[in-house]
Parts: C-alpha cells; structure tokens; sequence
C-alpha cells in the first residue's frame, strides 16, 4: 500500500492540472470533456498500476531463480 499512494496522488494531481488546462484554454467546455480527462487519467493510472506489479513480479521471481540456483551451485 506505501508504493500505490504517492502513484495515485500523482495521477490525481495529472488529472487535476488537465482539467485545469482545459477550463483555461476552453471556457466554456462541456463537462462530458472533463469526464474523459478523467477516465484517460484512470487508464493510465491502472496501466502503470499493472505494468509496476508485473516488473516486481518479474524481479522477484529472478531473484527465486538466482538464489536457488546459487544454492544449488555450492
């Protein structure tokens, strides 16, 4: 859970800062945009999310590997 908060805060604040960019550059913009702002940033989010769970998957299932083959070596 320490690795997953400060990732949601940086999508929230991404998120945050388009649709600002939006309401400045597009006053009167529908809110309909901002719906899909958010939902591009929530992709984005759990894509990152899963690609990170599966790289340390990934490393720690090396570091099985090495260590069992190390031990059987000796």
């Amino acid at each position: 859970m320490a690795y997953l908060l400060p990732r949601v805060v940086i999508v929230l604040i991404a998120w945050a800062l388009t649709c600002g960019l939006i309401k400045h550059l597009w006053a009167d913009a529908d809110l309909s945009i901002f719906y899909v702002a958010g939902a591009s940033w929530a992709f984005a989010g759990i894509a990152y999310f899963a690609y990170l769970r599966k790289l340390r998957r990934d490393i720690d299932h090396l570091e099985r590997n090495r260590r069992y083959l190390d031990h059987r070596a000796t």
